[in-house]
């Protein structure tokens, strides 16, 4: 059985009971508010308190008419009567999920609800769909009035999925509460045999759902445009782009031996060991022996992609838009450089800076700097330094330049998640984007400031990441390209490691810092992105800048992504 990472013994026992009673086909009540099981639940018409699991009606047979029974867990978290939206609960359940990590599996890697996210569908009393869909389905009047007193959450039955019902549900109930309405206690869970036929009237809705049967070959039958577009969303997102996903997609239709598989070269964050995993184990494609080759599933993925793939990604932009903010580290705002300005209101008042143009007079600062020296005993009267100029810091939504370190440590996994940044700032972002890299012993602009993606997509294929790092060349070909530009840009440094080249010196921390320094001189706005073990210097860097340092544990494009929003939202 699987279990949440560190998760301590009293959960463990919880859910070893959970599945027990599960794999015995009754209910069980999870909390005071949740009854979870493979089947159909119905709330007593005479008491609301009471809840019923209908043996014999699957939850996965009823609903998605799939063939075999125990195959989709059965969710339902009940609430006040209230109209509860759809992409509140779905937006608190994905940044549980996001976050879940589980112990590793004997003699096999520690196993991810990721790819399992998009078989999570929600039914409320505003809608649903898949959690990371639409969720514009189930808009029927029957079904949204059934649902104005629960949440409905289906999902693969899978040991990931079980393993997380508890987060799921508190999820679920932080949302509920969070909506205006109060959860109900169920007071009696029981199991009941149908002795009639279930109205299923009101779950009778549209959806994207992937957890619906595909037809069997040769029994005729088309699949939905919903279910076709849950595939090709959920290909495109496990290898990192629509063009990926409907490239690789289309070798597999062909066969691809494993050698070939291993020797794919993909633009995204993961490894094709990585997807290969995903996709064998999402059904999309399989192996005979010799080839792996598209399942049903699959095909109907790359029929979709190769005429949508415009919207596959604008869907992957909303996604990288959405991550949870909770996974953003805090910024450490090194200095307090602001820039005199009015299009945002006051700001905070502080001394003028030597050859920093005047701004708008505090008065009540200034006359309030005076009467603190006099209390004090100082000299009485008016001073010059008593002066106080109100600032605000510089606008956002800047254009960006994005600075990548490209030296050999950045290879492989962590040169992938800067790429992704690369593509989410191009297309997520409102401003027009420059790419520059550094490597060896120069740096180089890769992409010059574009909106464009196929641009962006070509400079990004150019960077391989090799030899030493020349930071301070890196720094300077940013400022040069911030001076050129009408609109003072954002720099937005991501780096791994610490300066390994000089550029006037002998000292290649020197001439960084240098270079940094000239950043603030010239008033760019700076924020750096840097691992932990070399927090002592990027501390020293990012000071000098006046900028923002981010320390993360791993350079992660989901992390990183988080970062530039919140650097430039």
């Amino acid at each position: 059985m699987v279990f949440p990472r560190d998760s301590p013994r009293g959960q463990r026992n919880a859910l070893a009971r959970l599945a027990r009673v599960l794999s015995e086909s009754h209910a069980a009540r999870v909390g005071e508010t949740t009854v979870v099981s493979a089947q159909v639940h119905l709330q007593g018409a005479r008491d609301p308190e009471e809840v019923s699991a209908i043996l014999g009606s699957d939850a996965g047979q009823v609903f998605y008419h799939r063939e075999r029974p125990g195959e989709v867990l059965h969710i339902d978290v009940f609430h006040s009567p209230g109209c509860l939206g759809p992409r509140d609960v779905a937006r608190s359940l994905l940044s549980a999920l996001s976050g879940m990590s589980f112990e590793p599996c004997p003699g096999n890697t520690a196993p991810s609800i990721g790819p399992l996210l998009s078989y999570i569908d929600i039914q409320t009393g505003g809608g649903g769909g898949r959690i990371d869909g639409h969720l514009c389905y189930g808009q029927e009047s029957g079904v949204r009035q059934v649902h104005l007193t629960h949440v409905h959450v289906t999902a693969l039955a899978a040991p990931e999925v079980l393993a997380s019902v508890f987060t799921i549900v508190a999820a679920v109930e932080s949302a509920i509460e969070g909506g205006g309405l109060e959860l109900r206690k169920i007071r009696r869970v029981r199991t009941a045999r149908g002795m009639s036929p279930v109205d299923m009237g009101g779950y009778q809705a549209s959806s994207d759902s992937l957890l619906k049967q595909l037809p069997e070959p040769g029994q005729g039958g088309e699949a939905s445009p919903f279910l076709q577009e849950a595939l090709a969303r959920q290909v495109a997102r496990e290898v990192g782009s629509a063009g990926d996903a409907r490239r690789l997609l289309e070798q597999l239709a062909g066969g691809l031996k494993a050698a070939e598989f291993s020797g794919l070269r993909l633009t995204g964050e993961k490894s094709p060991e990585e997807v290969r995993r995903i996709l064998s184990r999402s059904h999309l494609m399989q192996f005979d022996g010799q080839r792996y080759k598209l399942t049903d599933e699959g095909a109907l993925a790359l029929a979709f992609l190769k005429e949508h793939s415009h919207e596959i990604e604008a869907y992957l932009r909303r996604v990288l838009w959405s991550l949870p903010r909770s996974r953003t580290p805090a910024g450490e705002r090194k200095g307090h450089r602001t820039e005199p300005t009015l299009d945002r209101g006051r700001g905070p008042a502080l001394p003028r800076s030597q050859g920093e143009p005047l701004s708008q007079l505090a008065v009540a600062e200034t006359v309030a700097s005076m009467g603190i020296r006099t209390l004090l005993g100082q000299d009485g009267g008016f001073v010059p330094s008593d002066l106080r100029f109100s600032r605000s810091r510089a606008k956002r939504g800047s254009p960006v330049i994005l600075l990548l370190d490209a030296s050999a440590s950045m290879a492989g996994r962590r040169m992938r998640a800067a790429k992704e940044v690369a593509r989410h700032l191009i297309l997520a972002g409102k401003e027009k984007v420059c790419m520059v890299t550094f490597q060896d012993s120069d740096a180089n602009v890769v992409c010059p400031f574009t909106r464009s993606a196929r641009k962006a997509e070509a400079g990004l294929m150019q960077v391989q990441a090799m030899g030493l790092t020349p930071l301070a060349k890196g720094l300077e070909k940013a400022l040069e390209l911030s001076t050129r530009s009408l609109r003072k840009p954002l720099i937005l440094c991501i780096t791994d490691g610490i300066p390994t080249v000089p550029s006037w010196t002998l000292s290649p921390v020197e001439d960084a810092l240098a270079a940094a320094r000239n950043l603030a001189k010239r008033g760019v706005r700076f924020g750096c992105i840097g691992l932990e073990p070399n927090r002592g210097f990027l501390t020293q860097m990012t000071s000098a800048a006046k900028g923002t340092l981010y320390v993360v544990d791993e350079l992660e494009a989901s992390t990183l992504a988080a970062i530039a929003r919140k650097e430039n939202p």
